[in-house]
């Protein structure tokens, strides 16, 4: 029974000819020749990015056919696949849309209630090793933030998330236009003036971003756990304690980072894994960043 961690995906495919994207063809038998010998009690964690789930229907809450059929694949590995959530994925679809605004407005006026009512939930939430998870299939798991779960006897803890760098230039919100038309001419003004921006949504979903009850929550969990004489052996985050990210050349850390480096002592001496900057580097003795690469962490 082993453990392999990986770094982002950002979807099924490709996303170039050299792209290393791409869970499919990183997770194939050819670039992952160990899974010959794994059972679905063998776990591959993709640190965030997982990108699995991502297209945004305004008529029905359901996977486009090239979803269902990369997520099919995946669940017919023959280990399990973990992801924590990064900055770039389908919030609304995986956890459920909370934006009411966004619901009630023209982009969705087109979606049955019924469908609504499914966006609204998201994804099965089901208790599963010692915390909750969402289940995307029976062997593809969305670790949720700040849980606490048991692999193989081996205790990990997760919180996922990240803020995205490509949003400098603003976020384009369709419930603050009167319709389609008017959205169109603000998305065609943006675009033609090469800004850097998402759409709310489509593209960007403000719960890539913990807030304040969940890194509370996680935080108790970590300390009631600890005053139960219990240690953690392996953290995984998609974002990168503060410390690990100005050793790196960041020369900014936001709230989330400072808030990671917190955890660092309720953590005590643990293995932190984390994704989001693109590279692979053993940074600290105890903190690795991955991207393309897979190690098996036990």
């Amino acid at each position: 029974m082993a453990i392999y961690v990986t770094g982002d995906t950002h979807g099924p495919e490709r996303l170039g000819y050299t792209s290393c994207d791409g869970f499919i063809s990183r997770l194939s038998m050819h670039a992952f020749p160990e899974q010959k010998d794994m059972t679905k009690e063998d776990y591959v964690v993709i640190l965030g990015d997982f990108g699995g789930v991502w297209n945004t229907d305004r008529f029905i809450c359901d996977e486009t056919d090239q979803e269902r059929n990369a997520l099919d694949a995946l669940d017919k590995r023959p280990f399990t696949t973990l992801f924590i959530p990064g900055n770039h994925e389908n919030y609304d679809r995986l956890t459920g849309c909370k934006n009411e605004d966004l619901l009630d407005s023209w982009f969705y006026a087109k979606m049955p209630p019924s469908e609504k009512a499914k966006l609204r939930r998201g994804y099965p939430q089901k208790e599963w090793h010692g915390g909750k998870v969402r289940m995307i299939r029976p062997s593809v798991l969305m670790l949720e933030r700040g849980e606490i779960f048991d692999l193989n006897g081996h205790s990990c803890f997760a919180f996922g998330g990240a803020q995205s760098h490509d949003i400098k230039d603003g976020i384009l919100r369709p419930q603050d236009y009167k319709d389609e038309k008017e959205f169109k001419e603000a998305y065609k003004k943006y675009s033609r003036a090469d800004k850097q921006f998402r759409v709310c949504g489509v593209s960007w979903w403000a719960q890539e971003m913990p807030i304040g009850t969940e890194m509370d929550r996680a935080k108790q969990n970590l300390k009631s756990y600890r005053a139960a004489g219990k240690t953690i052996d392996f953290v995984f985050t998609h974002d990168a304690p503060a410390a690990d990210k100005l050793y790196l050349g960041y020369k900014n850390v936001d709230g989330l980072n400072k808030y990671l480096e917190s955890l660092r002592e309720d953590l005590g001496d643990c293995k932190w894994f984390y994704g989001h900057l693109h590279d692979n580097r053993h940074v600290f003795a105890n903190s690795w960043l991955l991207y393309d690469q897979i190690i098996k962490i036990a």
